[in-house]
């Protein structure tokens, strides 16, 4: 998977969106990036990241 962080310079908001795959999360950047071509609000980022885990449960939960 791969995560586009986008950050907003003057207030420090942090976004991060999540791609299965490389063309996705880089269309996405290069659309923010379009955005912040005449102003620079934004700094964005591609990084790949792991998948988490599912963990899946079995068997009774505990009830009072």
């Amino acid at each position: 998977m791969y995560e586009v962080i986008i950050c907003t310079i003057s207030s420090g908001r942090v976004q991060r969106k999540r791609f299965d795959n490389w063309d996705a999360a880089w269309a996405c950047s290069d659309k923010w990036l379009a955005k912040n071509k005449k102003s620079r609000t934004y700094t964005v980022s591609v990084e790949r990241v792991e998948q988490p885990v599912k963990v899946k449960t079995t068997g009774r939960s505990i009830s009072a």
